[in-house]
């Protein structure tokens, strides 16, 4: 037997040491220390001499220095050169990288493709937890690690050249060696492209380690099939072509200086995909912190459930009286204004244009972690007229739960009505688009996201409005079951009043419904579920300026748009107008008869709907005209 000597740091004549494709010997390394018992196996001699072992001299032989043989992938890539082309090992190999190859692709497909969003191409959940976000940074440094196909090929190409190769192998052609090489860096390429999106879209710990061993399985499966092809699974062609002499054989080394560059280019190969991994990771953290791959703005819709005698508080906590609190007062759009616990604040907007109030306080909803849920509150309102609520003064409140996207959360919530209230319903839903059909075919989605709605063809006018254009052209005028009439109130040539999304009408002539004063201006007004018939004392002297002041700062809960001066008001509905809806005169008022008061039916029979679209013999136009003294012209008008 044959031994290596320590003593002298060299390998005896006629040793051999074969190493396979990661460094390790495939033909086992003996290190010999004479001792009694491993004499005592080889034939019961004694050792003529103990060897005491030196840990001091061990460090300093010149092991350290030892360079690894240049020696040809034990892989069934490796066919791609070894054997002829077309021929059977070389087509195996193309199948096996073909395997690979389609895994990844279906992989990359599933993940991104399918479900590309050019907003948020990689599908990056909202926000993770800490333990989550820890593990995918640990996850790409060690998936950098196990990658070894580019590290290998450039390897491979750098300290074996046509020369080399040619010389040790005259049969091998090199334009198949190339080839080879390519193949598998574009393989390494897919494999940090799907490592990346299926650590960026992850959202447990335990997930991210699985899918990366996974995608690194599909890498290991050229390995797989050389080492069963040796063992004769796949037929003696394969055999034979997996036990050649090549992978044997080592080349000749390069002189140090190149050897040297190779080793400064591996190690910057590593330090750039390093540093392109991670700049990745940042910043999908700095976006997920930011909250951008949020819905930036929502719509909700709340149960008409009421709360009355609410606790109103000003803007120093001082306790200002109560208010009845119809919640689908708050229904509308809320934007996304800041984050809190790694959640969205989303901020109520105004009821004219979707755009911030500028006097009044909207409400807000939140993540509240002392409650572990997302909570609908507002500033000014409590449940209790101490601190004791001071913390999270939720209004309303969801199940239970961890999740980071208010859109995702499911079940009922809970209501404060002035006790706890179960079973309580909200609805939210983006108001960004992806396609037509989120525009209800009604209009196209700009590259921003935003519904432009269809315009008539003949005067110009938008066919539909809304953020989803969900709600069709309102009638100019309205016909009462008692001969009213009710016109449509302009704010210049182009659009009409709205409030929560619908447009406002302004009592003409006719009917039962005749104002209190002849100054007095009577509005039909959406309040976010009803319609409220309301008198507005001296309305007809206000300016147009006034008006618009007030329809930007209109809210239905603070402005008390449901007070003595209602006279009338629908059941609650969701349609764009009030046409086919029941209305109700308001009678006598009193505890006895609920927050609304005695309501007697404006519509026989009951069911039938009070308005219809009263026939108008004149155009879009002509109407504008008529009703704003001017050309009948949409044009822009700055507010």
């Amino acid at each position: 037997m044959r031994s290596l000597s320590i003593g002298t740091g060299r390998v005896t004549e006629g040793d051999e040491l074969s190493l396979h494709r990661n460094g390790s010997a495939t033909a086992q390394e003996q290190f010999h220390f004479d001792d009694p018992d491993r004499s005592s196996s080889h034939g019961g001699e004694e050792p003529a001499e103990a060897v005491a072992f030196d840990e001091s001299k061990c460090a300093d032989q010149s092991v350290i220095g030892y360079e690894e043989p240049i020696m040809l992938t034990q892989s069934t890539h490796s066919f791609l050169f070894t054997e002829p082309a077309f021929s059977g090992p070389f087509n195996f190999a193309l199948f096996i990288v073909g395997i690979s190859y389609t895994c990844l692709i279906l992989a990359l497909y599933n993940n991104v493709i399918q479900n590309f969003n050019k907003g948020n191409p990689f599908s990056v959940p909202v926000g993770v937890t800490i333990d989550v976000r820890i593990s995918q940074y640990l996850a790409l440094l060690i998936g950098l690690m196990m990658e070894e196909e580019i590290p290998e090929s450039l390897y491979l190409l750098r300290m074996i050249t046509e020369r080399t190769l040619h010389k040790k192998e005259p049969n091998m052609k090199y334009t198949q060696f190339i080839f080879c090489a390519i193949l598998r860096i574009i393989m390494g390429c897919l494999f940090y492209l799907n490592m990346f999106t299926v650590v960026v879209q992850a959202t447990a710990v335990i997930d991210i380690f699985f899918d990366v061993l996974a995608l690194q399985f599909l890498q290991q499966v050229d390995d797989i099939a050389f080492r069963l092809a040796k063992m004769d699974v796949f037929g003696k062609r394969m055999k034979k072509a997996s036990t050649r002499k090549c992978f044997r054989a080592e080349f000749e080394k390069l002189p140090f200086v190149r050897r040297k560059k190779m080793s400064v280019f591996v190690k910057a190969f590593y330090i750039i995909n390093l540093c392109v991994l991670m700049t990745g990771m940042a910043v999908v953290t700095i976006k997920q912190n930011r909250g951008d791959y949020h819905c930036q703005s929502i719509t909700v819709n709340f149960d008409a459930h009421i709360w009355e005698d609410a606790l109103v508080f000003d803007s120093t906590g001082d306790y200002k009286g109560t208010l009845d609190l119809i919640y689908s007062y708050f229904n509308g759009v809320y934007v996304l204004n800041g984050t809190h616990d790694g959640r969205p604040i989303y901020t109520e907007q105004n009821k004219f244009d979707n755009t911030q109030y500028n006097v009044k306080t909207g409400a807000l909803i939140k993540y509240c972690s002392e409650e572990r849920a997302w909570v609908f509150m507002h500033e000014h309102i409590r449940k209790d007229n101490n601190t004791r609520d001071s913390v999270c003064p939720w209004l309303l409140r969801s199940p239970e739960t961890d999740s980071f996207n208010l859109l995702e959360v499911s079940g009922d919530w809970v209501v404060w009505t002035g006790v706890i209230k179960n079973g309580a319903t909200f609805q939210t839903y983006c108001n960004l688009c992806d396609s037509e059909a989120d525009c209800n075919y009604h209009g196209e989605c700009d590259d921003n996201g935003v519904c432009v709605c269809d315009k008539d063809a003949v005067d110009g006018y938008p066919r539909y409005n809304g953020i989803h254009c969900e709600i069709a052209r309102p009638c100019l005028q309205m016909a009462g079951n008692d001969g009213d009439l009710w016109n449509l109130v302009l704010v210049n040539a182009c659009d009409s009043w709205k409030s929560y999304g619908r447009s406002v009408y302004t009592y003409y002539s006719g009917g039962n419904m005749t104002k209190k004063e002849p100054n007095d201006e009577l509005l039909l007004i959406y309040s976010g579920s009803r319609w409220f018939a309301t008198v507005f004392g001296d309305g007809v002297e206000k300016e147009r300026e006034y008006w618009l002041q007030f329809a930007t700062e209109l809210h239905a809960f603070w402005d008390r748009i449901y007070t003595q001066q209602t006279v009338a008001v629908s059941n609650p509905t969701s349609r764009a107008d009030p046409i086919a809806v029941d209305f109700f005169r308001i009678g006598r008022r009193g505890e006895k008869y609920g927050p609304l008061g005695e309501l007697l039916p404006a519509q026989v029979p009951p069911g039938s709907g009070y308005f219809e679209c009263a026939p108008l013999n004149m155009s879009v136009n002509d109407f504008v005209a008529d009703v704003l003294e001017v050309e009948g012209k949409c044009v822009d008008v700055v507010y």
